[in-house]
């Protein structure tokens, strides 16, 4: 028996997702119109944006590293956050050596093999892509990570290396433009602490919000209308200004692209998605029998039922439940 011999190579694009759910709710490809193709795409955008409010798909769970700076105490998180599920204040063991400069390089000799876990860039300029490379002889070297930093002028870039290798010498390298930067840190032995979460009401009963310290250890989550606002407390000084916040947040689903383009799920939610875009195409173009409504309203609720329940990672759990009411 002749196999494909090939494993989740369909490519299955826009197009294809939106001509099944057509299919589904007996309109041919060949009679979708231009207008019915962009409900489609509409409906499908509306579909992807209302999972942010079912769950969180594990494909859309995002770590940020966010900076700290002096007597700055919110922090706008970008318009694809949903929400915060994890955050921690982050410092670091600084690492250091004799530095070289020139205007595209950074270079700095260890004197001995030493690993850097993560590496900050304090610019003076708009940022430019960078790359982080490291040698054994300061002649021939490794790039182990390339970054394309957005932030402007004063503003900090913080990326975790991939690779993580001891070597004597380490270089950020601008692979574009000029490498302006106030400060370079270089660290590693990074130690982690949880931040706690207030409700609004905490938040607005602290007696002091400007209060400052190195050790931001609560924050209130303003979920605004364009983007999350995280309210720290207490605000950072100078000392924080080279920790970091690790936030491991839920985001929204890629918006839909071009008809070539593939709509950001996994595999497993092909049958889900194709049957919830039907059941939403039912009602907006006007060919389809109004019969067909509650079979492909039917469908849809079992199709994503069926993918909700695989959206695990089959992980242990631990129950701690708290009897201390009941001991002495």
């Amino acid at each position: 028996m002749a196999y494909s011999n090939t494993v989740s190579q369909t490519i299955f694009t826009t197009r294809r997702v939106i001509e099944n759910a057509a299919r589904r709710c007996k309109i041919k490809a060949e009679q979708l119109s231009a207008e019915a193709v962009d409900i489609a795409n509409d409906q499908l955008y509306l579909l992807l944006s209302n999972l942010a409010n079912q769950g969180v798909p594990l494909w859309c769970i995002e770590k940020l590293i966010v900076p700290l700076y002096s007597g700055v105490g919110t922090v706008a998180l970008p318009t694809r956050i949903v929400d915060i599920l994890n955050s921690n204040l982050r410092y670091l063991l600084q690492v250091s050596g004799t530095t070289y400069d020139t205007s595209t390089t950074h270079t700095v000799a260890f004197g001995t093999p030493t690993f850097v876990s993560t590496a900050g860039i304090l610019w003076t300029q708009p940022s430019v892509p960078v790359a982080f490379e490291t040698s054994y002889d300061n002649i021939n070297w490794t790039t182990i990570q390339t970054e394309t930093p957005l932030e402007g002028a004063g503003q900090w870039s913080w990326y975790d290396m991939n690779i993580s290798v001891a070597a004597p010498y380490f270089r950020v390298r601008a692979t574009s433009g000029t490498l302006g930067f106030s400060q370079i840190y270089l660290g590693n032995t990074p130690t982690e602490i949880p931040l706690a979460r207030l409700n609004r009401d905490d938040y607005t009963n602290l007696p002091n919000k400007a209060f400052q310290s190195n050790r931001p250890l609560q924050y209130w989550l303003d979920r605004t209308l364009t983007q999350p606002v995280m309210y720290l407390w207490p605000v950072p000084n100078d000392q924080a200004s080279v920790y970091q916040l690790t936030l491991w947040c839920h985001r929204y689903i890629m918006d839909v692209g071009t008809m070539t383009q593939q709509v950001e799920v996994p595999q497993r939610w092909y049958e889900a998605i194709v049957a919830l875009l039907a059941s939403k195409l039912a009602l907006e173009l006007p060919d389809v029998d109004g019969g067909l409504i509650p079979i492909l309203d039917a469908k849809a609720a079992e199709a994503l039922a069926t993918a909700q329940a695989e959206e695990r990672d089959n992980s242990p759990i631990m129950w701690a439940p708290n009897i201390a009411m009941y001991t002495r």
